[in-house]
């Protein structure tokens, strides 16, 4: 082994040790790839398990439109097709906040990036053609030309080690950088240089496209131009269309916190497939194309372990999220409005699929419902109220996802118990059922949503509950498994 594949294997053997114990989704190591007027650049790996024959690797560039952005955004899907059986690797490379530097370096960093791979092939146990660029809008771009651009390579490495990639897949990546896409003010004068569009020419690798319909940072029209410009040169060019879906859509729940995993599930999914048909993989992906995500929509009961527990009954195609506060309302007034609530609001990020939604225990609570002092804007009684705050709710996840399935839950049952904490619980007890659960009975034939009568279902829960409100945990994997039988 010669000095130079000495040090390769030395920095990736350091790098491991360093990482052992990191929390969350983190690298097994990170190798210095290239140094460039005073800039250390480097590559974040995630291995596959050993195996005897080199696997494929796939390198992942991060968007951020040539001016900044960050390798942790493709951590999520590096994992994933680490645990695929390839090497997966999110590359750093120059951006203008940071180095100063324009999309030409960008390029050539991308290109770099590449042929350190290939070089290093034997070491990283990887085959120098099975090699897959990637990455997301600027970094889109960036693999797009690590394919497609001649010149713009750095001088000072071995240019007989190819910085072609045998395939790319690209997630909204900037296509065009001239007026008609993104980015031309950052290229004046050289508009075409680097614009793939104006770049297409016969035997490039295949490639793979994700572009949402409602794309608007980096037009939709861009990548439809592409992609026919590519198959009239006789290349093989697939564009996955996402419907209604804007810039950025494939981050997952990793990099872009509360929004899940639906989009990049399904990039993910179709990638492994795209990969697997170049036999770059083998077997079926192992996350699920489709997935639903469910909001839950609450007080306390919700706000304790029904979720989780439904997210154990519904499985792998569905992502289930606890959205309840403790104490919550829908009138105003009280202690935790819900429409004040953080909760509401990352329940709105999440763009849920399916809502359910399970109020009155507390609007019911003497407390709140008969306090003449309680502020609210609301003119009317608190009955009226409570039926307005419930339909403006339920509005808003139509508005936010106009496919949404919304659910609205009769409350669980109260009862008088010995270690209740409510002094009026007879009260409250009355109000649910003269009340609470008859107004969301209209509220579910009124606006066309779907009713589960909770109440109903659980009427036999008094040997589970332990304050008379609340449940045990077997109380609430109960409700978790009537709840999924209802939406499945």
């Amino acid at each position: 082994m010669n000095s130079k594949k000495v040090i390769v294997t030395f920095l990736i053997l350091v790098c491991t040790i360093f990482n052992i114990g990191a929390q969350n989704i983190t690298p097994d190591s990170k190798v210095l790839y290239k140094k460039v007027n005073g800039d250390s650049l480097y590559l974040h790996l995630f291995k596959p398990e050993i195996s005897k024959k080199p696997t494929a690797a796939i390198v992942f560039f991060f968007g951020g439109g040539w001016v900044g952005g960050n390798p942790k955004q493709f951590y999520q899907q590096s994992k994933y097709f680490a645990s695929r059986g390839i090497l997966a690797i999110s590359a750093e490379y120059r951006v203008k906040n940071t180095h100063g530097t324009s999309p030409f370096e960008c390029v050539e960093d991308g290109k770099s990036a590449i042929r350190w791979v290939r070089e290093n092939a034997k070491e990283l146990n990887i085959d120098p053609n099975k090699i897959v660029a990637s990455g997301g809008s600027a970094g889109g771009h960036v693999a797009l030309t690590t394919a497609l651009i001649k010149g713009l390579e750095n001088v000072d490495e071995n240019l007989s080690v190819s910085s072609v990639p045998n395939a790319v897949v690209a997630y909204n990546p900037v296509s065009d950088t001239t007026l008609k896409g993104y980015g031309s003010k950052k290229v004046v004068g050289r508009e075409t240089e680097i614009s793939p569009t104006d770049q297409v020419k016969k035997d490039m690798p295949p490639m793979l496209i994700f572009h949402g319909t409602k794309d608007k940072t980096v037009p939709f029209e861009n990548a439809e131009r592409f992609t026919r410009l590519m198959k009239e040169a006789g290349n093989d060019c697939e564009l996955v269309a996402v419907d209604n879906m804007g810039h950025g859509f494939f981050n997952g729940d990793f990099f872009r916190k509360g929004t899940g995993n639906k989009y990049f599930n399904l990039t993910a999914y179709k990638t492994d497939v795209f990969l697997e048909k170049l036999c770059y993989l083998k077997e079926k992906p192992t996350l699920a194309e489709n997935i639903k995500q469910v909001s839950c929509i609450g007080d306390s009961n919700t706000e304790a372990t029904y979720p989780k527990f439904l997210q154990e009954k519904l499985g792998e195609n569905y992502q289930v999220k606890n959205f309840g506060k403790g104490g919550a309302t829908l009138i105003e007034g009280t202690n935790h409005p819900y429409f004040k609530k953080k909760e509401y609001k990352n329940s709105l990020k999440f763009t849920p699929d399916i809502v359910l939604i399970m109020f009155g225990t507390n609007d019911a609570n003497v407390k709140w419902c008969l306090d003449k002092t309680r502020k609210t804007k609301f003119i009317g009684t608190p009955q009226e109220e409570f039926k307005s705050q419930y339909i403006k709710l339920i509005n808003t996840y139509k508005r936010k996802n106009e496919n949404a399935e919304i659910y609205v839950l009769t409350p669980l049952p109260i009862y008088e118990h010995a270690k209740s904490r409510d002094p009026e619980i007879k009260k409250r007890i009355k109000h649910l059922y003269d009340w609470v659960i008859p107004i969301i009975r209209e509220i579910a034939e009124e606006q066309n949503v779907k009713l589960i009568d909770v109440n109903k279902l659980m009427k036999k829960a008094y040997k589970y509950t332990v304050d008379g409100i609340h449940l045990n945990q077997k109380g609430y994997k109960i409700l978790a498994k009537k709840i999924a039988k209802e939406i499945k």
